[in-house]
Order: structure tokens, then C-alpha cells, then sequence
């Protein structure tokens, strides 16, 4: 019986202090909140922002992809000019996760801090590209010489977002059905 006793003993006391050192999200997130003296919406969280990522890399590359083959050529300003905004707004979105996943301990939204810049990176490059031929170029011009940058990064976005995704899939992280 004092043979059982001691082990019991140990046991109980490392299944307590588990559970008093456990953290779960909202812990994480009341914690980063204190440390770096931010405060996170109520909407904000491990759940939302993977959503968010996944939403991005399936549904708005879809439909990126679809702009560059079919919509990019034709140099219309108004559809750049929408597709340079909503590329602005997913940033956003984004960054605040990537913001929230990262002082939580949680990782980064896309994976890692390297890929996460890079998919950063390759969206400013559209986005300034974009920005630059609505506003500073002429129907015309866009349409005869200026296309062949913005294509190029559209191009370099899309398979960094593709190089990513495929990451993921192997990893059995993502599974599109």
C-alpha cells in the first residue's frame, strides 16, 4: 500500500500543476494584451484568423487568379483600382491576425515568419504596381507598355501563394474538398 501511495501522490500533483500552468486562448490573450499593452477585438481569434488565411489562399485566389488571366490584359482602371483595394483590405485583415496569432504564441498566419513576409511582400508589389497605373497612366499606355510589371507581379503573388498552399496540403494542414 505505501508502494501505491508515493506514485498516487506524484501523479496528482503533476496533473495539478498541468492544469494550474495551462493556458488556453483566452489566458494567451488576456496575457498579450497586459504584456504588450494592445487590446484585441472581441472578434479576434486563433479560429477567425485561420478562416481568414484559408479564405484567402482558396476563395480570393480564385479569384485573383481569374483577374490576372481574364481582366488584367484588358487594362481597365476601374477593375485594377478594385482589385488593388480588396488586395488592401485582405492585407489588413491579415496583418491583424498575424498581429493577434503573434504576441498570443500562436505562430503567424501563414505558417511561418519568413513566408508570411514574403506573401506580405508580393501583395505590396501588386498593390503599389496597381496603384501606380490607375492613377499616373494613361488608358493608352497601360494598355500598350504598361502592363508587363504589374503582370510579372501578379504572377510572383500568385505562386507564392500557391508555392504556400502546396506547403500546407503536404503537411496535411490543408484540405480542400
Amino acid at each position: 500500500m505505501k508502494n501505491l501511495l508515493l506514485p498516487s501522490v506524484l501523479m496528482l500533483f503533476a496533473l495539478l500543476g498541468n492544469q494550474v500552468n495551462a493556458c488556453d486562448e483566452d489566458c494567451k490573450r488576456q496575457q498579450a494584451m497586459e504584456e504588450h499593452n494592445v487590446e484585441f477585438p472581441s472578434y479576434l481569434n486563433a479560429k477567425f484568423c485561420e478562416t481568414t488565411s484559408v479564405d484567402f489562399l482558396l476563395r480570393d485566389y480564385a479569384s485573383l487568379e481569374k483577374y490576372r488571366n481574364e481582366r488584367l490584359p484588358t487594362g481597365h482602371k476601374g477593375g485594377m483600382n478594385n482589385i488593388r483595394k480588396m488586395l488592401e483590405q485582405r492585407k489588413e485583415w491579415l496583418t491583424e491576425c498575424d498581429d493577434y496569432l503573434r504576441l498570443t504564441g500562436q505562430g503567424r498566419v501563414f505558417y511561418n515568419a519568413e513566408t508570411t513576409k514574403n506573401i506580405f511582400a508580393a501583395i505590396d508589389k501588386v498593390t503599389a504596381e496597381l496603384n501606380g497605373l490607375v492613377y499616373n497612366g494613361s488608358q493608352e499606355v497601360i494598355v500598350t507598355n504598361g502592363l508587363d510589371i504589374a503582370e510579372q507581379d501578379f504572377d510572383q503573388m500568385l505562386s507564392t501563394l500557391d508555392q504556400h498552399k502546396t506547403n500546407l496540403q503536404l503537411r496535411g494542414q490543408l484540405v480542400i474538398r
